[in-house]
């Protein structure tokens, strides 16, 4: 992800309102803002991504799934008895 630079001018009604006084204080807000609405743009497009894929799937891609899953199955309730000794 290309980093880029971005200027915001906020209303100092704002800052007031949420009880932001000092220039570094607004700074820290609309980065952590900027950064949570980034955080779920991404997971918004993995949520896409993995839905094309397995709306996309093929049948024999389904059934080589099924059989793996089957297959670690297995080996989670080995390692699960394991644990629970």
């Amino acid at each position: 992800m290309a980093l880029r630079m971005l200027q915001i001018q906020i209303p100092s009604t704002l800052l007031q309102r949420v009880r932001v006084s000092a220039v570094e204080e607004a700074r820290e807000l609309v980065t952590f803002l900027l950064e949570n609405y980034i955080q779920e743009l991404e997971r918004k497009q993995l949520r896409q991504a993995y839905e094309a894929y397995y709306t996309n799937r093929t049948p024999p891609e389904v059934a080589e799934e099924a059989e793996l899953m089957a297959d670690f199955a297995d080996a989670d309730a080995e390692i699960d008895h394991t644990v629970a000794i």
